[in-house]
């Protein structure tokens, strides 16, 4: 059995392109005991991938010739161990790859009785939807009487981030960059506001959308968005520092906010946090998720592209303005 894999040909000075990746095919080793085989059907696109491509990376560095991470969903096609078996969907940290063969330890098997598998990358995904939920709820701790601003608010965690405030009974504003995006946030996902930093005095219009002030800012951004919503706190704010993706390309050289202090004068909050760090809010997190999912809630849109070659052309899309979840589908 052979397998395709996308590896990491050289460390980019700057953002990836196309010589960051390179295509290549490998002979899967025979499957031992306690071992499965397993095709990948969608793997995750996901900003943290892209911090593992620097020297000094928040996540470690990927060695040249490393195979990409990646979390994704599959199907076990052989088992050598009795926890699965063929047929079995599963989720885990399955890379970018058409197929691998893993211990079944670490892989977690799932009911697609209800909710199908690529959920578990998307509304459900490790980082998406529960890093959303987490941040929001967990961290935010989120009021149905918060006026919340979410940065990179079109993209996939931004996406689930501005539905959960929405559901949960928040008025949510949004900022992204464009016109498709300041349709997709007012139109798709129906939140109160959305605001272009390309075309618009970004602290302005925050100023003007929110005059009492943000209670709860879901930063994805860093940099310049963040001073913005910085410089307009209500009182007992909370900021939560979800990533930085201004930041990611430079992170030797990573701008702070300058606008810090107006937390201790708002007697503000801002702290960060990893998804994986609050394992134990995961399980509620499914749970309020399914839930909106099931009933129809929940408007992320997805986009799939067919092929693990498309792998490094949807990591490049995360710096080209995709909307909503991004996967690839091996």
């Amino acid at each position: 059995m052979k397998t395709r894999k996308v590896t990491f040909a050289s460390r980019p000075q700057n953002q990836p392109d196309a010589s960051t990746f390179a295509v290549v095919e490998e002979t899967l080793p025979q499957l031992q005991p306690g071992q499965v085989l397993v095709r990948v059907d969608h793997l995750s696109i996901d900003a943290w991938i892209s911090t593992m491509l620097g020297a000094g990376s928040l996540h470690g560095a990927l060695p040249i010739g490393g195979t990409l991470p990646a979390l994704g969903v599959g199907t076990v096609l052989r088992s050598q161990d009795p926890s699965l078996q063929q047929g079995d969907a599963v989720f885990g940290p399955l890379g970018a790859q058409s197929h691998v063969v893993y211990p079944a330890g670490m892989l977690r098997a799932l009911d697609t009785s209800e909710i199908p598998a690529r959920a578990h990358c998307g509304v459900l995904g490790l980082t998406t939807g529960l890093t959303a939920w987490v941040g929001l709820n967990t961290i935010g701790g989120l009021k149905s009487s918060d006026t919340v601003v979410v940065s990179a608010a079109a993209g996939a965690t931004g996406s689930v981030a501005c539905e959960i405030a929405r559901l949960r009974g928040g008025r949510v504003i949004g900022i992204a960059g464009g016109p498709d995006k300041m349709d997709y946030l007012l139109n798709q996902l129906g939140i109160a506001a959305a605001i272009d930093y390309r075309s618009e005095d970004v602290a302005a219009r925050i100023k003007a959308l929110a005059p009492q002030g943000v209670n709860l800012f879901f930063d994805n951004v860093g940099g310049t968005i963040l001073d913005a919503v910085l410089d307009n706190l209500a009182m007992e704010a909370r900021v939560v520092i979800c990533g930085a993706i201004s930041q990611y390309p430079r992170l030797d050289q990573v701008t702070g906010p300058s606008r810090y202090l107006k937390v201790a004068e708002r007697n503000a909050s801002m702290r960060g946090f990893t998804v994986d760090y609050w394992s134990a809010a995961h399980a509620d997190a499914v749970a309020e998720i399914s839930a909106w999912q099931k009933a129809g809630q929940f408007r992320l849109r997805e986009e799939v592209l067919q092929g693990i070659d498309r792998f490094p052309e949807a990591m490049l899309k995360l710096y080209s303005g995709h909307i909503g979840k991004l996967m690839v589908a091996p």
